[in-house]
């Protein structure tokens, strides 16, 4: 990153998740709130990146209920690397429909320990499978209404705003349908992506 523009906006876009995950209520939010407080004090590293989310956030991002948040990802989306996530047991052709980037965390543009934090956008009708992983991991639903499936339940819809949790190995997926997806993940405890795991049938 050589322009202090451009950090300017990688730190909007942190300060602005940290807000929201505070308001989750839970430890795992409130960790994840203190890293991203924290992100801006620290030094900015990028890797190469092997995915372009396309337009996928564009049309995500103008849909009718997206979040304000969702003008912050857009204004630094060059500056993101984004690759498609191949989860144990995930088929190519889904992977290849969803795109991702740790913003803060181990492998994140901020190094942490202690939490993953990143945004994950989804090409309309896209099944994440049934899985699960050590993680615990909360989504924060910033653009596009999509149906999500937890602990064996019944698929229901989640519009821009919500917060998903999923405790740790719980199964959960995640469908789009006529509509992308754009959402902010974090994870805290267990942070090993290798536990993920596509449930069996």
């Amino acid at each position: 990153m050589k322009e202090p523009e451009e950090r300017a906006a990688f730190d909007r876009l942190t300060s602005l998740l940290a807000d929201a995950f505070a308001e989750e209520g839970r430890p795992g939010g409130d960790m994840a709130a203190k890293a991203l407080r924290a992100a801006p004090a620290l030094p900015y590293r990028r890797t190469v990146s092997g995915a372009d989310p396309g337009p996928v956030l564009d049309v995500a991002c103008g849909l009718s209920g997206a979040l304000p948040l969702g003008a912050s990802v857009l204004a630094c989306r060059h500056l993101l690397d984004w690759i498609s996530w191949e989860g144990t047991g995930l088929e190519r052709s889904v992977s290849a429909r969803l795109y991702t980037t740790e913003l803060v965390g181990p492998d994140g543009h901020v190094a942490a320990e202690s939490v993953r934090i990143g945004l994950l956008a989804s090409e309309a009708w896209t099944d994440y499978p049934i899985s699960s992983h050590a993680g615990e991991e909360t989504y924060l639903v910033i653009a596009g209404t999509a149906e999500w499936s937890v602990g064996g339940g019944d698929y229901a819809a989640h519009a821009p705003g919500a917060l998903i949790h999923h405790p740790s190995w719980v199964l959960h997926g995640r469908r789009t349908l006529d509509e992308p997806f754009l959402g902010a993940w974090r994870w805290s405890g267990d942070l090993d992506l290798s536990t993920f795991r596509v449930a069996e049938d």
